[in-house]
């Protein structure tokens, strides 16, 4: 039985450890929004990817 408690106990802790920085991560802030001339902006920054165009 304390085997089985002190397994879970480890499986616990390991738990905690591993999700803390997940917890302690500060949430993503909205992007800014300007006005254009007939719709808003969005301001964020985009991973663009590019291929070849075939020849």
């Amino acid at each position: 039985m304390k085997d089985i408690v002190l397994s879970i106990t480890a499986s616990l802790l390991v738990l905690g450890i591993t999700l803390t920085p997940f917890a302690i991560a500060q949430p993503v802030q909205a992007a800014p929004l300007i006005e254009g001339k007939d719709h808003p902006i969005l301001l964020q920054r985009m991973t663009v990817t590019a291929s070849p165009l075939p020849g």
